[in-house]
């Protein structure tokens, strides 16, 4: 028992989970691990969970004991057999402990689809049950990609049955425990089992609580259970009145709040308390008996609530965490491949859930939703090289719009601002909604969604359909590591800027910057990816050389990590022409405009008889370089003026010519109005001053 609490208390990140067949691994198994590490990976322990004594585990008493032995004895006096018996053994835990860290990625994922189970109370929860009560789209949904029930089926044996059955009844019990608290302490309850569940790495499946209630909290106010700097939960929930927007939505016992893309409940548990709460000051406080306060519950469920969800299993989720284990009917439905039909038939989405009896209610006239509220989900993946994948967030916020709510509020990444596959005309759209009232912008995604790779950072919206930003423009909050650095009023869109440049400050700068008649740009100037038709992994093919030697006519070669090699001129066949130019290379890939650490743009000149990979960008082949003039390219690409006006045009790792449209064009020869021999840091003094800035 107290290993299987220990085991949820991790969120079945936990090395107790698993049993001793992990110490007994022949080479069958180590290919099986081996392969299902190609699927997802290995990764380690958030916790240290040591404190029961994995070295023992596996071992009896006597052999145990004898290992003990042999490593108290001085090196020197141990026998050859001892020697190959500690190897054997510390192979054995090394074996195990990859193992481990293999079926993580798998054991993290069970916690939140054991607790929404839709079976009897009293029925076990059991390996083999868990592979069956969870329909197929649910677990392609919640499992890493590429783990079907079948490759599961081959680890079953390596988990340990009996602590796996009660640590999954310790989460059952715990919700189930929650349905006798009050709904103040119930809500708590539940979040807090929800704090204790994983977010697979580099997911967003799971909406921590906090972020809920941040997000919720910022745009429509309610019922908050988080201090203001959302830092500590609060004892009691405090309430956010935002006039209108809050007495419209989650102050009026009447409002319809739809939630797209529910997985655990969260939002519509945040939501249902604050209009449970308004319910509740009809009635003095004596009068508000547990029996009134479940009655009001109910009642907020059944009239105010709806839910859409991607799979059977979210759906059980979200009703167990709106309702518990209490026979309640909650206004929720589940689509098949619901991405799919954001995208391609919103038409056809919208006319359903439109209908009154979809949700079983009476009437003839159509649903009206006074709010639209979630986390859709962010990219797909898209079948193209490398895992790609095509963002689709976008495809939820404007089937909301279609649905003409008065409010709309979306936490999504914010690629859509300057890039994206596929995101040009939602921005477009997004910068031209004179309806969007609010805009929180949080620069540092970990603070959002930790150990997530969103590069560029979250945003947060409100649209508010009877808003008009032409008169009152749009505020936008700026967060840096959970603290507010800019809170302004400000148009979306800048005059002549077809991109979202999310620095206020920045606004000003560029209209210096761009004062002056005829501003050419660096865009202009640079390559597209892949200068010379060459892939990031050539300088691992036969064609790349470490030395001319044998070469007949050997041409230099940049790759990766600024390899240098060689390889025949004749293989270049596309932009051979600028192989005998002076120019620069400029990596591809930076963390300029990102929440990374700038990496101060590792420029360097590309002298004549050279190329590069598709790891670099080539600049100024059409500038007539010379030696010098290349080097003062260089070195302008690396000034903090530079820099800044790159990083407004880009917030992903992956630089193109066109996220290099702010950086002004500058004379690079002899006759500049720049001093190009002095230093990098004195370089920008001069930029200052020719555009009237300040440091």
């Amino acid at each position: 028992r107290a290993y299987a609490e220990r085991a949820v208390k991790n969120g079945f990140d936990d090395n107790n989970l698993y049993n001793d067949e992990l110490l007994k691994l022949d080479d069958l198994d180590l290919e099986k691990f081996k392969n299902l590490k190609s699927i997802v990976g290995s990764s380690k322990a958030a916790t240290k969970t040591n404190e029961i004594d994995v070295n023992r585990q596996g071992f009896t008493d006597e052999e145990y004991e004898e290992v003990e032995r042999i490593q108290k004895k001085p090196k020197k006096e141990r026998t050859p057999e001892e020697e190959a018996k500690l190897r054997e053994v510390n192979e054995k835990r090394k074996q195990a402990n990859n193992a481990r860290s293999i079926l993580r990625a798998i054991s993290i994922r069970m916690p939140l689809l054991i607790y929404g189970a839709d079976i009897d109370i009293n029925e076990d929860v059991t390996l083999d049950k868990f592979i069956e009560i969870v329909d197929h789209a649910s677990w392609n949904e919640f499992m890493p990609q590429g783990i079907t029930k079948e490759v599961f089926k081959d680890f079953i044996k390596y988990y340990d049955p009996e602590i796996f059955v009660v640590a999954g009844r310790k989460i059952r019990d715990i919700a189930r425990g929650a349905d006798e608290l009050s709904p103040t302490e119930r809500v708590k309850q539940i979040a807090e089992l929800f704090s204790s569940f994983k977010n697979p790495d580099k997911e967003t499946v799971l909406t921590p609580w906090r972020v809920v209630n941040m997000h919720l909290g910022d745009c429509l106010g309610g019922y908050n259970f988080y201090d203001k700097e959302y830092y500590k939960v609060l004892e009691e929930p405090r309430y956010i009145n935002y006039g209108e927007v809050t007495k419209t939505t989650l102050d009026n016992k009447n409002v319809k709040i739809l939630e797209i893309n529910s997985k655990t409940g969260l939002y519509p548990l945040y939501v249902t308390y604050s209009i449970f709460k308004t319910r509740c000051r009809e009635y003095l406080e004596s009068e508000l008996t547990a029996e009134i306060e479940e009655k009001l519950w109910e009642e907020t469920i059944r009239e105010n609530i709806f839910i859409i969800c991607n799979t059977p299993m979210a759906k059980h989720i979200t009703k167990r965490t709106l309702v518990g284990y209490k026979d309640i009917p909650i206004n929720a439905t589940y689509f098949d491949n619901l991405n799919n039909m954001m995208k391609n038939k919103s038409k056809q989405f919208i006319n359903r859930i439109d209908r009154p009896n979809y949700w079983k209610k009476k009437g003839v006239n159509k649903m009206k939703f006074d709010a639209v509220v979630g986390n859709p989900p962010y990219q797909e993946m898209d079948g193209g090289a490398q895992a790609s994948a095509t963002p689709i967030y976008h495809h939820f916020v404007e089937t909301a719009k279609k649905l003409n709510p008065t409010f709309i509020s979306f936490i999504m990444p914010t690629r859509w601002y300057v890039g994206g596959k596929g995101l040009d005309s939602f921005r477009k759209e997004m910068l031209d909604d004179i309806h969007l009232k609010e805009l929180y912008d949080h620069l540092t995604p970990e603070n959002i969604f930790p150990n997530t790779n969103i590069r560029g950072g979250v945003c947060y919206f409100l649209w508010d359909k009877n808003y008009d930003n032409r008169k009152d423009l749009t505020r936008v909050v700026t967060y840096e590591d959970n603290k507010i650095i800019a809170d302004v009023l400000r148009p979306m869109k800048v005059e002549g800027i077809d991109i979202f440049i999310r620095d206020s400050k920045a606004v000003n700068i560029l209209r210096k910057v761009f004062s002056k008649n005829d501003t050419s740009v660096m865009s202009d100037h640079i390559s597209v990816r892949k200068p010379f038709g060459l892939e990031g992994n050539f300088i691992k093919t036969m064609d790349f050389h470490e030395t001319k030697e044998g070469l007949k006519n050997p041409i230099k070669c940049y790759g990766r990590a600024k390899t240098i090699g060689y390889i025949e001129r004749d293989l270049v066949k596309t932009r051979s022409e600028w192989i005998d130019l002076w120019k620069v290379f400029l990596p591809y890939a930076n963390n300029i405009g990102t929440e990374l650490n700038d990496d101060n743009q590792n420029t360097f000149i590309g002298e004549p008889q050279s190329i590069c990979t598709e790891t670099f960008l080539v600049a100024g082949t059409d500038l007539g370089l010379n030696k010098t003039s290349s080097k003062n390219l260089s070195n302008y690409l690396r000034t903090k003026f530079s820099r800044f006006l790159l990083s407004l045009a880009k917030n992903s790792q992956h630089a193109t010519s066109k996220t290099y449209r702010f950086v002004p064009l500058q004379d690079f020869t002899n006759k500049s109005d720049i001093h190009w021999s002095k230093s990098i840091s004195d370089i920008d003094k001069q930029l200052y001053t020719k555009y009237g800035l300040s440091q």
